[in-house]
């Protein structure tokens, strides 16, 4: 006679996965922090590619975690499934297929870490904790490589760091960070922690200014600016605006204002302008090829489809944007776009419900500090939607990332203020009113 599996009550789910939990941040510090590049000794097993494997092999039959039908629920969780696929396919009309393939595995590893993290990541507190190790890791890079931010006046790389070791890279990456530093900071309880946070969102500020990248520069305005859009604060949004401004005219040298100035003037600079060529190969593959050329082949077909007064015979598409048009086509776009303004816009509607919520119930301060939230993870989402337009990020792992979040925390949001039907730990959790009847679903995008 076949026994019953044991069902788990919310507070044993909670406490019987926090292993994992911490694990997932483990895996994490690996794959952006990479000690094993400053510490040899870790670097004699492969623990970057196996902390994150077994974990996700364990999470494949771990009790207590998400479950799927409530993953599946939101309509962004199936789009990185989708993305993966379509690099996959690609490999049946690239022009080298073992390229596409390569992108592949890089992918499926990524698609490790999205999955655990909408899987474990089941309360806000296990969502900020990601947010927070993700901006630990940086700054762990940060200060393996301190003169990044000591020696501004020349370009430094950051040794040992992968995929983020170019400084534009490095720096595009800590634009997605200022969203979610602003809101630790926001919601800080103490004084001491609200200064330290404060004074860690200026020292991601400064890290970007000292790599002198015009691309994350922009990410970074375009975050602050968002952020200051959407605050009910916007006298006290202008004072810091204008305080941070000071600041990066004390700390910025004359070399990063010339880099700035290109950027009304692309064809004065030798980089800038080879990003247009870049862009315009990118188009011409599209427009030839429907389906793109495949991934991972972008820059074998540069030279075919370069532009006669191209500075250089080889590159890549310096825009995860003008990457994916050439290597997947305009489908390969508009997936791009799903994953990058659906996430943003899956934010905004769940934001305006909360909002409704609040006026029907008739406090206007009930759920301030997830809209607070909701608008910060939208800002990294437009940082990672600007810096990402001048860098070949398309295939990095911030894309999985960045969806893992926010799908985890649209559903503890939606789950604890009874916009969806939630288990017992997200009710307790919202306080003891009910679940309304009839409560309706978010609506998937």
């Amino acid at each position: 006679m076949k026994t019953k599996a044991k069902e788990f009550s919310p507070e044993e789910a909670e406490k019987s996965t926090r292993y994992l939990y911490w694990w997932l941040l483990l895996a994490l510090f690996f794959e952006y922090g990479r000690p094993a590049a400053y510490f040899k000794p870790l670097g004699l097993l492969p623990l970057n590619s196996a902390i994150p494997l077994v974990l996700f092999l364990v999470t494949c039959f771990a009790k207590g975690l998400r479950p799927w039908n409530r993953i599946f629920a939101d309509g962004l969780a199936k789009w990185p499934f989708i993305f993966l696929g379509a690099v996959l396919a690609s490999m049946l009309w690239a022009t080298v297929g073992g390229y596409s393939f390569i992108v592949f595995q890089k992918m499926l590893g990524y698609l490790f870490i999205y999955i655990m993290i909408v899987r474990i990541c089941t309360s806000r507190e296990r969502v900020n904790g990601v947010a927070l190790t993700l901006i630990v890791s940086h700054l762990f890079l940060l200060v393996m490589n301190p003169e990044v931010v000591l020696s501004p006046t020349t370009r430094h790389y950051v040794i040992g760091a992968t995929f983020l070791g170019d400084g534009n890279d490095y720096s595009m990456s800590m634009c997605i960070l200022l969203g979610f530093q602003l809101n630790i900071a926001l919601n800080q309880t103490t004084k001491f922690k609200k200064m330290f946070s404060w004074f860690l969102l200026g020292l991601l500020m400064l890290t970007i200014i000292g790599t002198q990248s015009r691309g994350a520069t922009l990410g970074m305005v375009g975050v602050f600016g968002y952020m200051w859009w959407r605050s009910p604060r916007k006298a006290a949004g202008v004072v810091a605006i204008v305080v941070a401004v000071i600041g990066v005219l004390l700390y910025a040298p004359a070399v990063y204002f010339e880099r700035m100035g290109t950027l009304s003037a692309p064809q004065e600079d030798s980089s800038a302008e080879g990003r247009i060529h870049a862009w315009r190969a990118g188009t011409k593959m599209a427009l030839h090829n429907p389906l793109g050329v495949g991934a991972g082949n972008f820059p074998n077909n540069f030279p075919k489809y370069r532009g006669p007064d191209a500075p250089v015979r080889w590159m890549t598409a310096h825009s995860m944007y003008f990457l994916i048009l050439g290597e997947l086509g305009i489908l390969g776009l508009l997936m791009l776009f799903k994953l990058v303004f659906g996430n943003f816009r899956s934010n905004v509607r769940l934001r305006k419900r909360l909002e409704e919520e609040q006026e029907r119930l008739k406090e206007p301060t009930r759920f301030a500090a997830d809209i607070r939230a909701l608008n910060a993870y939208n800002g990294s989402i437009i940082g990672l939607a600007i810096a990402g337009g001048f860098l070949s990020v398309t295939y990095y792992p911030h894309i999985f990332v960045m969806v893992g979040v926010c799908v985890a925390l649209r559903r503890v949001m939606a789950e604890e203020a009874g916009l969806v039907d939630a288990p017992a730990a997200a009710r307790k959790r919202a306080g003891t009113r009910r679940l309304r009847p009839g409560a309706e679903q978010i609506p998937a995008t």
